[in-house]
């Protein structure tokens, strides 16, 4: 399963604080908050992520804190960043600032997406994360599948591989009854994604989203359970917090289940 940490969010108050600070130092990369930003992204390194993203879409949705982040992450991370902004311009900065092409998260089949990003992404020869579920409401798994794929056929169209390409159902809190049934069709979908596209794509999900809504106390019970679910119904990746230990723990387990790795006490206890 390919890891995608998602530790740099401004969604995050800790990290909200730090982008704060870099915008006070003129968005300097030899600033205090800078070297911060720096030893979150080698942590995160350091626990497995294959991926890091850089999320700036709560209050710091500019092309100013999105260059920020990702030349001061690429001095440390030599792995792929995942760039979240709902911003064309940000998108466009942070693409150039890469040193290597990035996972753009995410384009819908919302016309201004389509039409401002998706040409960028293909440009840079970057990876791209298909929405294919309303955020706001439950969408089945044959509409999704039908979203599926037309984004991925207008992705090819400008040269965007299937390598190249992530897929998400959306999770939505399974605290409500519209969570728990769209669960049952985000697994339906995962199952069937297959038979949709003539070569592989990739599967993703936000794992936090699954336990929203939920006390604090129980949501990583929670995210703990539902990942190893939709694990076996296919999910190739996730968006998660690489450095709680709870999660750590899951991905290993999984991938000695599915016989990637050999078991060994370590591996569990680690």
């Amino acid at each position: 399963m390919f890891l995608i940490a998602n530790n740099i969010t401004t969604r995050d108050e800790k990290i909200k604080r730090i982008f704060r600070q870099a915008k006070d130092a003129a968005w300097s990369t030899g600033s205090e908050p800078a070297k911060k930003l720096k030893e979150l992204a080698q942590q995160c390194i350091t626990a497995g992520a294959g991926a890091l993203e850089i999320n700036s879409q709560q209050r710091y949705d500019q092309p100013e804190a999105m260059e920020f982040a990702v030349n001061v992450v690429s001095q440390v991370a030599d792995i792929k960043l995942c760039l979240s902004t709902n911003n064309p311009d940000a998108l466009m900065v942070g693409l150039w600032a890469c040193k290597k092409p990035p996972l753009v998260n995410y384009i819908s089949l919302s016309e201004t997406r389509l039409r401002e990003m998706m040409p960028f992404i293909a440009k840079h020869g970057a990876s791209v994360v298909f929405m294919v579920s309303d955020p706001s409401a439950t969408t089945d798994a044959s509409e999704m599948l039908r979203k599926t794929a037309i984004l991925v056929g207008a992705a090819n169209e400008l040269g965007i591989p299937n390598d190249d390409i992530f897929v998400d159902p959306g999770l939505i809190h399974v605290t409500s009854d519209v969570g728990q049934r769209h669960l049952v069709e985000v697994m339906e979908f995962l199952r069937a994604l297959p038979t949709v596209v003539d070569s592989p794509v990739r599967s993703t999900c936000w794992l936090v989203n699954s336990s929203a809504g939920a006390p604090r106390r129980l949501r990583p019970v929670i995210e703990t359970m539902v990942l190893p679910m939709l694990a076996g119904a296919g999910l190739s990746s996730v968006f998660l917090d690489i450095l709680r230990r709870d999660n750590r723990r899951a991905v290993r387990l999984i991938k000695i289940f599915q016989n990637e790795v050999v078991y060994s006490d370590s591996e569990v206890e680690l």
